[in-house]
C-alpha cells in the first residue's frame, strides 16, 4: 500500500548517510555563539559550491550582523531559529541545519498541504480521532497565513511549492519551533483550532512527546487501496520491489529507496529476466516515495530495462511522482524521462531539476548544530521549472485520501486499458 507521508528529520539526514549520535553540549554563552557563527558561514563559503547564488554575500552580511548584535538578548532556541533563516534564505535544496534530536520533540499530529488554504489532519492523536479530515485553522490565535509564512521561514531544504508545503506541515508539529518563533507561549505544548468534517470549529492542546513515542501516539497512516503491496511482490526488498499484473502485461516497480550498486544490479537483472518471461509491455515506475540517495545507482536499473524491446517504449512507461520525490528521485525522474520515454504522472517533484545538490555536512564546535551543503549542481533539463512538470498532473485530494483512492494509480491502469482496447 502507498502512503502519503510527511518526511521528517531522519530522511533529510539520509540525504547524505549521516547517522545522528547523541552529543552532549557545553552550555552556550554569546562569545561561543559567536565563534559557531562565523565557523558556520566561513565553512559554506569554502565547502559549498556555490553558497550565494540566490542571494548577495551582502544581504546575508547584514543577517549575520544583526544577529550577532542581538545574541545577549536571545535564548538558545531563538538564537538557532534566526540562524536557520540566515541559512534558509540561500534558497539550496541541499543546504540547511538541525539541532540534536531532543529540540524535535513532537506534538502528536501530522498534516497534509492539499493546498494554499487547505491543511488538512491525516493523523492525529489517539484520543482526538475525530480531527481526522479536519482543517487547521490557527495555532494559539495566530491567523493560519501567519503561522505558514513564519514557519516557511525555518523550513530547511525545500526547492518549490511542492517540498516547502511538505516541510513546513512537518516543522508545525515542533512545539519548540512554534514557542522560538512566538507563536506559542509553552515549549512543550501548543493549541490548535481546527475546523472538523461536521462543520463544527474545535480547539485541543497537544502536548509535545520524545521522537520514540510519536508515531505511538497517533492513529495509524492514512493508506489508499492499491493492487499492488509488498506482500505480493516477486523480486525486492521494502523499499524496491517489483510485482507484475500480468492480465495487464504490466509490472509496477516501487522505487523509495537506493541499495548498493551490486544489489541494484542483480534486482535490475533478475527483473530482466521476469520481464522477458512474462512478456511485459508496460512498466510503472513508482517515485512518489523516493527521497534521494545515488541517483547513478538508480540509472542500473534504467539502463537494464532500456534494452527489453518488447515493451511499449511509445506509451507503455509510466513514472509516479509527489512532493515527497526529491534529490535523486528527481534526477531518476528526468532519466525516465529522457532515457525511457515515460510519461510523468502525478505532482511536480519536490525538487527542481537544474539546481545544487550532493550533499556532505559538518558539525559545529560549541552547539554541535549539523550543517549539510551541496557540493555539485546538475541540469536535467534545458526550461527552468519548479519541479519536474508531469505530463498528467493529479493534485492530492482530501475527498480521494479519504476514500483511498490512489489517483495516481488508477489514471494509469485506465491508460493502459484503454492503449490496449485501440490496439
Amino acid at each position: 500500500m502507498l502512503h502519503y507521508t510527511q518526511s521528517i528529520l531522519l530522511i533529510v539526514f539520509c540525504l547524505i548517510g549521516c547517522e545522528e549520535t547523541t552529543v552532549e553540549t557545553s552550555e552556550m554563552t554569546p562569545e561561543k555563539w559567536k565563534n559557531d557563527i562565523e565557523n558556520l558561514i566561513s565553512t559554506l563559503e569554502q565547502k559549498h559550491i556555490h553558497p550565494y547564488h540566490s542571494i548577495s554575500k551582502d544581504s546575508v552580511q547584514k543577517q549575520v550582523k544583526s544577529l550577532l548584535n542581538d545574541l545577549a538578548r536571545l535564548s538558545d532556541d531563538e538564537i538557532f531559529l534566526r540562524l536557520s533563516k540566515i541559512v534558509k534564505s540561500l534558497d539550496d535544496s541541499h543546504t540547511g541545519i538541525w539541532k540534536s534530536s531532543s529540540f524535535y520533540d513532537a506534538l502528536p499530529i501530522e498534516f497534509f498541504v492539499f493546498n494554499d488554504h487547505e491543511i488538512r489532519v491525516i493523523r492525529a492523536p489517539k484520543e482526538h480521532p475525530e480531527l481526522i479530515g479536519a482543517q487547521l485553522l490557527s495555532i494559539e490565535n495566530t491567523p493560519l497565513q501567519q503561522v505558514i509564512k513564519e514557519v516557511s521561514l525555518v523550513a530547511q531544504c525545500t526547492d518549490n511549492w511542492y517540498s516547502e508545503s511538505e516541510r513546513m506541515v512537518s516543522y508545525l508539529k515542533y512545539s519548540k519551533v512554534l514557542k522560538g518563533l512566538g507563536i506559542t507561549k509553552q515549549e512543550d505544548a501548543a493549541s490548535f483550532e481546527f475546523l472538523l468534517e461536521d462543520d463544527n470549529r474545535k480547539t485541543v492542546t497537544l502536548h509535545a512527546v520524545p521522537n520514540t513515542n510519536y508515531h505511538l501516539s497517533m492513529t495509524p497512516q492514512m493508506t489508499v487501496e492499491s493492487p499492488f503491496s509488498f506482500e505480493k511482490s516477486v523480486i525486492g526488498t521494502p523499499y524496491l520491489w517489483y510485482q507484475p499484473m500480468e492480465e495487464l502485461n504490466t509490472a509496477y516497480i516501487y522505487f523509495a529507496s537506493y541499495p548498493e550498486l551490486l544489489q541494484m544490479r542483480r534486482f535490475a537483472v533478475a527483473l530482466s529476466r521476469e520481464f522477458m518471461k512474462k512478456g511485459i509491455q508496460n512498466i510503472i515506475i513508482d517515485l512518489r516515495d523516493n527521497g534521494g540517495g545515488n541517483f547513478f545507482i538508480g540509472i542500473e536499473l534504467l539502463k537494464s530495462l532500456s534494452f527489453l524491446d518488447q515493451v511499449n517504449w511509445k506509451n507503455g512507461v509510466y513514472a509516479i511522482t509527489s512532493r515527497t520525490t526529491y534529490s535523486a528521485g528527481m534526477s531518476n525522474t528526468a532519466q525516465c524521462k529522457e532515457l525511457l520515454n515515460a510519461k510523468i504522472v502525478g505532482e511536480p517533484t519536490g525538487s527542481n531539476p537544474n539546481d545544487f545538490q550532493d550533499a556532505d555536512g559538518f558539525q559545529l564546535p560549541h552547539s554541535k548544530i549539523w550543517v549539510q551543503y551541496s557540493k555539485r549542481h546538475y541540469q536535467f533539463q534545458d526550461s527552468v521549472s519548479n519541479g519536474i512538470l508531469p505530463d498528467v498532473p493529479i493534485q492530492p485530494t482530501w475527498g480521494a485520501l479519504k476514500n483511498k483512492v490512489d489517483l495516481d494509480l488508477t489514471w494509469i491502469l485506465e491508460d493502459i486499458k484503454q492503449q490496449r482496447k485501440m490496439n
